[in-house]
């Protein structure tokens, strides 16, 4: 009966997923629940993304006048209006426009503006008065401050020099002095792409709360010819942005709707379509400060005057110019309105739904009757198809080189007749990784039913290097295996090493996943010997890491000038490789961290370097982006040291082979780190934050134990 369950349940979701997706509907008769009120048309900024300021100061409508309007139909049933410009504090009435707004609308729910805050002193003033007009008629108020990065980056957008300091006197006042809710509006642009990193980082440290936008190509902002700078990223732009909300979307941002806003940009920056929807679409409606009407901010031509014609009529008799702008701009749209879900999302997550429920460890048994569901992919008779599995989608530089070296190994023995596909927990990450390795692979998502088709479908599975440990997927292998195992294909682990395994399901899960495997290659003998407690009756190859073939193969061609440099490959030591209590933990962390400091600056001081700098392994959020680590731990430690120098952009195979390479010394963390050190031949030290772990394991196999430090080395030497 289960199976039979199963089979229904796996048929029904197979035929919802070939329905066509409903389409938006747009409704003439639609009343406007959000309005967009741009109260006025110029501004004391001179944002690189916005030709506002450019305008010539006009008459704009008075407050009676806003009232007039806004007594039509059309705005009848108002929840929210949201006041911006220009930059709207410039009207010394403005106060009064939010009391005539009140007036006008019985039903507005809650009022909003955004400010520059160029202008302190008077930006505090109006705020302040408007914050009374909305006390007294209690009506919830809120402010957005405009912050697009930190200091210089900042005000480098604006235009404005000083004006980061003033926003943040003006943001602290809003929260602390009059108890407003706050947040800050950032606007990336190319200008501030590789910038957005550091202001997050500045915002949680200071406990801000904020909202990240891409720049958008908008009507209302007069900046159709701004696009050196508008939606013009590079391939690395790109790249980083998607791993930048990605990471808003992990540690920052808590609302489920803004998240999903997120993932429609992240959606649009890859190349495909919107897809959250858009209130603009029949709940909100554009009001200019001259009384202009309009659809949207972004794409709306202005349909006329409604204080000269009833906004019900304007709005109404040009409805084919909104339906032009659903046609021809709202696929592409990035700009960040939000929306309830929208068919696309609603499918999107039915399908992760499903996904969620089947591919977990205690389901490999069901995954083999799926797998009988699932039609097999076709290839080529003259190929020789791998499926190469394991934790891609979050990996690190090192897990970069091992997918290279497995796939220079499976090259040489097949002669090239080969089909990679490449498993994938977060696919636009190894995407990129296929890109910087020049190699022609098909990735596929292992948070799918990819995983068990291909599994069922390719000659050779193997689990491609990094540990066999405490995580979540290790249902990837488990299931890849035990799928591939049922169709009598072939299977391998290359590389792994094995633990740390804390809890019994994992060990259980790995047990299983050995058993299923026809090779067993792995990287260090400490691996080995822990594989033999396991009572896993098998060959074992002690292989080492596939990584150090690729990294060798990449060196030779890698000559740069020395320098008189200190590199560190640091990274956040997390409890999972401490061997003791929570509270233990943070007792020693601290005592960790400044021992590395202090290791930092004894090896500079010996070294005499003029340059001290920090490079990273890793740049996900996933597994922790080691560049957060270093703004933490340089702002810490060596806020005042002139020397120091935070590398941002993305790290790739030639650029920590170049950087190990021309530095005098590297101080190495990060496991895969160490590894590079030791295999370029550099002079390096080595940090055992794994307390005897693999970093101990692979030093012992390559006798460079001498380069070790450890957690108890810093330890007792604080004591001293």
């Amino acid at each position: 009966m289960r199976k039979v369950n199963l089979y229904r349940e796996i048929s029904k979701f197979s035929k919802y997923r070939k329905n066509p997706i409903p389409q938006v509907t747009l409704r003439p008769d639609a009343k406007s629940k959000v309005l967009n009120l741009n109260i006025i048309d110029t501004c004391n900024s001179k944002c690189i993304m916005c030709n506002i300021w450019k305008q010539e100061e006009e008459l704009e409508i008075s407050p009676n006048q806003l009232k007039e309007i806004l007594t039509n139909p059309l705005f009848s049933e108002l929840e929210h209006v949201g006041v911006t410009g220009g930059e709207p504090t410039l009207r010394d009435d403005i106060a009064e426009v939010f009391k005539k707004i009140i007036e006008a609308v019985p039903t507005v729910k809650g009022l909003s503006i955004i400010t520059n805050a160029i202008k302190e002193d008077e930006v505090k003033l109006r705020i302040t008065e408007i914050k009374k007009v909305c006390d007294d008629y209690q009506i919830p108020f809120s402010v957005m401050v405009s912050i697009d990065g930190v200091g210089k980056a900042h005000d480098k957008v604006r235009g404005i020099k000083g004006n980061f300091e003033t926003a943040i006197n003006v943001f602290n006042y809003l929260r602390y002095e009059l108890k407003i809710e706050v947040s800050f509006g950032c606007t990336i642009s190319k200008v501030n792409a590789w910038d957005a990193d550091d202001l997050l980082y500045f915002a949680k440290k200071n406990k801000m709360y904020g909202r990240f936008r891409v720049a958008e190509s908008i009507n209302r902002l007069y900046n159709q010819d701004l696009n050196k700078v508008i939606r013009n990223f590079n391939d690395d732009e790109t790249y980083n942005l998607l791993l930048f909300f990605e990471k808003l979307k992990s540690v920052f941002e808590k609302n489920e709707t803004f998240n999903r806003t997120y993932s429609s940009i992240q959606q649009v920056l890859s190349g495909g379509d919107r897809l959250i929807g858009c209130p603009y679409h029949n709940d909100g409606i554009v009001l200019g400060s001259k009384g202009q009407l309009s659809y949207c901010a972004p794409k709306s031509k202005e349909l006329g005057n409604s204080s000269q014609t009833s906004a019900n009529d304007i709005f109404k008799n040009q409805f084919y110019e909104k339906e032009r702008i659903l046609r021809e701009n709202c696929r592409n749209c990035i700009h960040d309105y939000h929306a309830p879900i929208s068919p696309i999302e609603a499918r999107l997550n039915k399908e992760k739904k499903l996904y969620n429920k089947y591919l977990q460890i205690n389901q490999d048994d069901e995954s083999i009757f799926i797998s009988r569901i699932l039609k097999r992919v076709s290839k080529s008779k003259n190929l020789t198809r791998i499926f190469i599995i394991g934790w891609y989608g979050t990996e690190t530089v090192g897990d970069k080189a091992i997918l290279g070296g497995i796939v220079d190994h499976y090259n040489k023995k097949y002669k090239d007749k080969v089909e990679y596909v490449i498993g994938s927990i977060y696919p636009f990450i190894t995407k990129q990784t296929l890109k910087e390795l020049s190699l022609k692979a098909k990735v596929v998502s292992t948070s799918s039913f990819d995983l068990i088709q291909y599994s069922k479908s390719s000659d050779l599975i193997v689990m491609g290097g990094g540990p066999l440990m405490d995580l979540h997927h290790l249902y990837i292998p488990l299931i890849g295996f035990k799928v591939a195992k049922y169709y009598k294909n072939h299977t391998v682990i290359f590389g792994c090493g094995i633990g740390p395994l804390k809890f019994d399901y994992n060990k259980v899960a790995v047990i299983k996943i050995l058993k299923l495997s026809d090779v067993i290659k792995l990287r260090d003998k400490q691996s080995v010997d822990y594989l033999k407690t396991l009572m896993i009756n098998k060959k074992v190859e002690l292989s080492g890491d596939p990584a150090k073939r690729f990294i060798n193969r990449i060196s030779s061609n890698i000559n740069p000038k020395k320098e008189n440099i200190l590199s560190c490959y640091l990274r956040d030591w997390t409890q999972e490789y401490y061997k003791g209590t929570k509270d233990e933990f943070n007792l020693v962390k601290p005592i960790f961290e400044k021992g590395i400091a202090k290791l930092i600056k004894q090896q500079a001081q010996k070294l005499n370097v003029v340059r001290i700098e920090f490079h990273h392994m890793h740049n996900f959020v996933i597994g922790n982006d080691d560049r957060d680590f270093s703004r933490y731990f340089v702002e810490k430690y060596f806020y005042d040291d002139s020397r120091v120098f935070i590398y941002k952009k993305l790290s790739t195979i030639e650029t920590i082979v170049t950087q190990m390479k021309k530095s005098k010394f590297n101080i190495c963390m990060r496991f895969h780190s160490v590894l590079f050190a030791h295999t370029l031949k550099t002079s390096f030290i080595a940090i055992d934050y794994t307390m005897g772990g693999k970093i101990k394991a692979y030093l012992e196999d390559n006798n460079s134990y001498d380069n070790i430090i450890t957690v108890v080395n810093f330890i007792n030497d604080s004591v001293e």
